[in-house]
């Protein structure tokens, strides 16, 4: 599960993508030019972006380039009409991470997400164990011990955004603009009631929550204390 942000102009290509996207759980956003794209970006945060090589305005080769010159590590993953080695060769010198040729699969840019998904913070294999925890990213099985715990797709979300950013202080705001889509009505306060829910949901009694609270800063899930009692 991913916040992504598609930046291709070709409307029904684009519908088609967000369709599985939406279907497989991802948090999806789309612009339709290079620009609005930039904007984006420059808005929310995102976990990877899918981005059209042809694009009116400011094409996706200029978009890559300066996310890469302003030091984002953001994953890109370009769909591209080209086929020349020389074009892959360019897309990827730019700062791509890897590129799909169109027409494509739908099950294939799915495999790839899940690849580039795995290499950010040198993370992951799919199944993480923190202390009491086992979550298993691609299925969304959340586990104390042999009980399976319920989430919601939300409740998921946060927990593997936390898992994917260890050790890091999350405002509500900042988690909102993370975890929800740019266009969400939601508000700071959902964001705090679904966190309340997901840590009851994810400490059993007797032990610290993984995700700990932070007076005036938020929330942090921190690696090298998680399983402890207190």
């Amino acid at each position: 599960m991913a916040k992504i942000l598609i930046i291709e102009d070709d409307k029904k290509l684009a519908e088609g993508v967000i369709d599985w996207l939406a279907m497989e759980k991802h948090t999806i956003d789309h612009a339709e030019s290079g620009e609005d794209g930039l904007q984006l970006l420059s808005n929310f945060s995102y976990d990877l972006v899918i981005l059209d090589w042809n694009l009116p305005g400011i094409d996706g080769l200029e978009v890559c380039r300066r996310l890469r010159a302003e030091g984002s590590e953001l994953p890109i993953l370009f769909l591209t009409a080209q086929s020349k080695i020389e074009n892959v060769e360019t897309g990827l010198d730019a700062g791509a991470d890897d590129y799909l040729q169109k027409p494509f699969q739908v099950r294939e840019l799915s495999a790839r997400i899940r690849s580039l998904m795995r290499r950010p913070k040198g993370l992951l294999t799919n199944t993480v164990t923190a202390g009491y925890l086992t979550v298993e990213l691609d299925s969304h099985y959340v586990g104390i011990g042999d009980k399976k715990i319920s989430l919601t797709p939300k409740e998921f979300a946060l927990l593997e955004f936390f898992i994917r950013n260890p050790n890091k202080f999350f405002s509500s705001k900042a988690l909102l603009a993370s975890v929800w889509p740019s266009d969400s009505e939601s508000a700071e306060e959902s964001v705090r009631t679904i966190m309340f829910h997901l840590r009851k949901k994810i400490t059993p009694q007797g032990e610290t929550c993984l995700i700990k609270t932070v007076q005036g800063s938020g929330y942090i899930y921190e690696t090298d204390t998680t399983g402890t009692r207190g």
